[in-house]
């Protein structure tokens, strides 16, 4: 496969005489496959005591196979130079089994000395690539390295166990780079305790000099100079842990109280000879306390804060953040982030860009990287396929002259279509599961299947002020499962006001909406996100815009010449932008001419196959409003629009037409 990422797509395009679109048919109907994968986890048992000495210890050390939900998965590079040796004192009993590769001893010292200081994974078995994937058996391997993002997805599961809820397994990622002094140590603690930088209300805020805040930057530069930072597989695989993933760095000093609670426990861990950092508080404070600083420095600081970001930057932080220092410090939507991150990593193989970013982004069809590499494809357009065939929407006004100066990644994040997430909470999750429900794609775009509504009547809703003040003291928008009573008595007040007005809209839509309010609440927990939960989440952007006395738009099924009710609410704007709270009805225009909207959700049961119900733990959902062209069965995505709908999933979906965003077509 041609690794031609770093040239724009202007460039790629002109070594084929084909259209993009073409191209991208091309390489859809060759390589395009919906990957299995395997729940089967093969760990490593070891058999050890509390008191177990592993310096001390002589005689060989016994491996063996074991097949657990619960372990510690490793996060370790391959290739470790300086460290590599493997003397033998490790073997697998009785036998070691074919296409195993024995990591080098300090790997496994390193290992079992966590086990052994942290008493509650004493018994728990580990997972290493090189010991638990067949490296010989190719469609063994193959299932089992589209499967690596399971193991770390589930390596740390929240449990309940007799009434108590505990965390079982975790993830380690094991760092090379020592941390030699106390003045390191204390001032890495004060780092991830918040006490050089904070962020006030999204802005981020510097609380030390800029001398002392100086020191604290060539500590962070320091420890991301381990090579964990800069391997592709490895930003996947903390990519997955997430909060789960606990980073080792050496650590031989003497810290005896010197990091303790008023309970006598150490912050930084109980694994003798180490350190132990959550990586998302690292990267965390690490974001916070860069984007403070470059408010107060010459470019040259500047560019060393965005070269930290390059490889330690928090999603969410810099989403949400009031403040931008370039292009590392933007992050609008987590599909193109992850794409951009991981191309900026070492990788041996450049087509496993494409198994990586699947897994990251929960990609169900995937690329046959083994024929594409034997093609000779372009992985620019691989990687723009893949984007496409799982249904990432596109903004289609994007000028061409503009996107064709871009590499592939850069095209990603200026193209890809600005979603505003109904409620500020987990909003980078959300906007990761707004995709289109694309079934093929052919000449004249993406087939896709979902519910087309009509927006034509605009409404305002009369509240009390004593509801709306009610509102205003009590919403959490941070809460995401369940309808708050303030919320529940503005969507009474909508029903009420669609109730006087029947004779327009009929009763459906009133009756539809009490029963939602009285109905239990969605279902749904962090790491899992049903339709219903995310009816709940469009449900409160429909109450936030009612607080602000803004318009809704009414939607309904068209059908020629038959009479049908109104089934959807939308809130034409972006339901946290407050620079023009509107406080009339006039306020908002029509939509231009006729104006549709375009909204689809993926239930529990169309989770067809396993491979899907392994990768995929939140359901698509699709609300935009569309332009529509009745002749083509064309819509074209104007913006996103969030939407309370009841429409019935059997009877009103049909088959229509997103055509390719103008870029991609010929000039």
């Amino acid at each position: 496969m041609k690794n031609d990422t770093a040239c724009s797509l202007g460039e790629v395009k002109a070594a084929f005489p084909e259209s993009l679109i073409s191209k991208v048919l091309e390489i859809q109907g060759q390589a395009a496959l919906v990957q299995q994968k395997t729940a089967m986890r093969l760990c490593v048992q070891v058999s050890l005591s509390a008191d177990e000495n592993l310096i001390g210890r002589t005689s060989p050390i016994e491996l063996r196979h074991h097949t657990s939900d619960e372990y510690i998965a490793v996060s370790c590079p391959w290739y470790l130079p300086g460290n590599e040796a493997v003397s033998g004192r490790y073997r697998f009993s009785p036998t070691q089994p074919p296409g195993v590769i024995m990591p080098p001893d300090i790997v496994l010292d390193r290992i079992l000395n966590f086990k052994i200081c942290n008493p509650e994974y004493l018994r728990t078995p580990f997972w290493v690539d090189k010991l638990c994937i067949n490296q010989d058996a190719s469609d063994e391997k193959e299932m089992a390295v589209h499967s690596m993002d399971l193991v770390y997805q589930y390596s740390g599961r929240v449990v309940t166990i007799a009434e108590r809820q505990q965390t079982i397994g975790c993830t380690l990622g094991l760092l090379f780079v020592p941390i030699d002094t106390v003045a390191q140590l204390t001032m890495l603690r004060k780092l991830l305790d918040g006490k050089f930088a904070e962020n006030n209300n999204n802005e981020p805020r510097l609380l030390v000099s800029v001398e002392e805040a100086n020191s604290v930057l060539e500590l962070i530069e320091m420890i991301l100079q381990d090579n964990w930072w800069h391997r592709a597989w490895i930003f996947q695989e903390e990519f997955l842990a997430s909060r789960h993933m606990i980073l080792l760095l050496p650590c031989t000093l003497d810290r005896t109280g010197l990091f303790d609670t008023e309970e006598g426990v150490d912050l930084f861990g109980k694994t003798a000879g180490e350190i132990e950092v959550r990586a998302l508080n690292f990267r965390t404070e690490a974001t916070t306390f860069c984007l403070a600083l470059s408010c107060h420095i010459d470019k040259v600081g500047q560019d060393r804060c965005s070269h930290i970001l390059k490889y330690a930057r928090r999603y969410t932080s810099l989403y949400r953040s009031k403040f931008t220092m370039g292009p590392s410090s933007v992050v609008r939507a987590m599909s193109p982030a992850v794409f951009e991150d991981i191309s900026t990593r070492g990788i041996t193989v450049p087509s496993d860009i494409l198994a990586i970013t699947a897994n990251c982004c929960r990609y169900i069809t995937r690329l046959n990287s083994k024929v594409l590499n034997e093609n000779d494809e372009s992985l620019s357009l691989a990687v723009l396929t893949l984007f496409l065939m799982n249904g990432e929407i596109l903004g289609h006004d994007t000028p061409r002259e503009a996107i064709m100066r871009q590499n592939v990644f850069e095209c990603l994040r200026a193209a890809k279509l600005e979603v505003y997430p109904p409620v500020q909470a987990g909003e980078l999750i959300f906007i990761k599961n707004c995709r289109l429900p694309t079934i093929s794609m052919n000449s004249a775009g993406s087939m896709v299947r979902g519910v087309l509504s009509r927006l034509d009547k605009k409404i305002k809703v009369n509240i009390s002020a004593s509801d709306q003040d009610f509102y205003w003291e009590n919403n959490n928008t941070t809460e995401l499962k369940i309808l708050d009573e303030a919320e529940k008595r503005l969507l009474r007040a909508l029903a009420d006001h669609l109730s006087k007005i029947r004779v327009e809209g009929g009763d459906a839509l009133p009756t539809l909406l009490r029963t939602f309010v009285d109905s239990p609440q969605a279902s749904g927990t962090a790491q899992y996100w049903s339709p219903q939960h995310i009816q709940v989440m469009m449900a409160k952007s429909v109450c936030r815009a009612i607080a602000k006395l803004q318009p809704l738009w009414m939607a309904r099924v068209p059908v020629p010449r038959k009479w049908t009710p109104w089934l959807g609410i939308f809130v034409m704007d972006n339901p946290f932008d407050d620079s023009a709270v509107i406080n009339s009805f006039t306020a908002i225009s029509r939509p231009n001419a006729i104006s549709f909207a375009f909204t689809s959700s993926e239930p529990d049961h169309e989770f067809k196959d396993r491979g899907a119900r392994l990768a995929r733990k939140n359901a698509r959902t699709t609300s935009l409003e569309v332009r529509f062209d009745p002749k083509t069965q064309q819509i074209t995505p104007r913006k996103w629009m969030n939407g309370l709908c009841f429409f019935n999933n059997k009877d009103h979906p049909r088959a229509l037409v997103v055509p390719w965003p103008k870029w991609m077509r010929e000039p």
